[in-house]
């Protein structure tokens, strides 16, 4: 059977299993189906997908600090669907949710871990929990913050992570198995190589850096599930070393910080499955409605993008930071939410195209036979 093929009778398996998921019964998101108010908790016992043939399926997922927490709804709706991941990529944030979901046997399980390691490191990172009530929602339906109390709560957001850098590396040590990933699925990792450049002077280094990064200076994806066990964890922790809060770590000799410093095409590292091409299948779950894949990253692959449905960095001229920032329990269990209603909506206009798919092809079908008995068919005696 082609590659075409086995894509085609995926692609039909998942949209049985789309149209077989019923959505949970959380408070209702505008426009789609809710999410479960635990939606990890919410899949029955249906058994693990595994796809036709020998197709493998990638999971790509972006950087984006605080807005990670879409991801983890969009695993809770992958996880429900009982698919199979193969090997995951990740940015940044994404770097750390991808090595909790790699360290475990299954999606599932590593979901129900994730969901876990995002509601202790919100509510001892993010404000307190219900401290957002009686704010307006967000089309996102999470608290909207205004310019003045974003530009309030920066400060301690900025210093409240840095004093909770030992609480991060508690964590990622209690939620990454780095065992398993050395024994398990593929895990690339993309983190931002700083310059040797230890024998200059602390400002021109710094200037030096600046410059590279100036000038497009790219990430490294970094395959870890053959390094030590300790520096798979600090691998990790680099890809997710956002400047001024986390430091550097040291991976194999090189400093590494945030991997989303290398630009857009390293938010979303697809290319990490271009240049392993052991994936025929890859979803990637964008941090931004508009985020673009380069049209040459993993040409080979089928690709499932799944985007916010609507923004989920606040407005004004602060709102990016804040977006990073923001730990919220509040707005992390909305973004998770709306993470699995767009994963849900995703695969529900799939399950419509393959249908309208389908009926022309049986249509087609149709009129071929139709046609071909017509060439078939005695033909009348030309006259003399």
């Amino acid at each position: 059977m082609s590659d075409a093929q086995d894509v085609e009778r995926t692609f039909s398996a998942w949209a049985e299993r789309a149209g077989s998921v019923t959505p949970g019964h959380a408070a209702p998101v505008p426009t789609a189906a809710p999410g479960p108010d635990d939606p990890a908790t919410a899949p029955g016992s249906r058994p693990p997908f595994r796809p036709a043939g020998s197709l493998r399926i990638g999971l790509v997922l972006a950087g984006g600090g605080a807005k990670g927490a879409y991801e983890l709804g969009v695993c809770d709706y992958l996880a429900e669907m009982g698919l199979d991941i193969a090997a995951v990529a990740g940015t940044s944030i994404g770097a750390l949710n991808g090595a909790v979901l790699a360290s475990a046997p299954d999606l599932k399980t590593g979901t129900l871990r994730l969901a876990e390691f995002w509601e202790r490191f919100s509510t001892q990172s993010g404000v307190a929990p219900f401290a957002d009530q009686g704010l307006p929602l967000d089309a996102a339906g999470a608290a909207a913050e205004g310019t003045a109390r974003q530009a309030r709560l920066l400060a301690p957001r900025l210093l409240g992570l840095r004093r909770r850098v030992g609480l991060l590396e508690e964590l990622v040590n209690e939620a990454v198995d780095a065992s398993a990933i050395r024994a398990g699925r593929p895990l690339w990792v993309v983190a931002y190589p700083l310059a040797r450049t230890e024998s200059l002077p602390v400002r021109l280094r710094h200037l030096m850096e600046v410059l590279r990064w100036l000038g497009g200076a790219r990430g490294d994806v970094l395959p870890i599930n053959g390094y030590p066990e300790h520096q798979i964890r600090e691998a990790v922790l680099a890809s997710a070393a956002l400047p001024f809060i986390f430091p550097s770590r040291v991976v194999d000799g090189c400093a590494y910080l945030d991997g989303g410093l290398g630009g857009p095409g390293d938010r979303t590292p697809v290319r990490a499955f271009a240049e392993q091409e052991h994936c025929e299948v890859v979803v990637v779950v964008h941090l931004h409605p508009d985020a673009v894949v380069s049209s040459h990253a993993a040409s080979r692959v089928t690709r499932i993008d799944i985007r916010p449905s609507v923004p989920i960095v606040p407005p004004g001229p602060l709102g990016p930071l804040t977006g990073l920032l923001s730990f919220s329990p509040d707005r992390v269990q909305a973004l998770r939410r709306l993470g699995y209603r767009d994963a849900w909506v995703r695969f529900e206009e799939l399950h419509h195209l393959l249908g309208v798919h389908n009926s022309l092809s049986r249509a087609e079908t149709r009129m071929l036979a139709a046609f071909q008995r017509l060439c078939d068919a005695p033909r009348p005696a030309t006259p003399s």
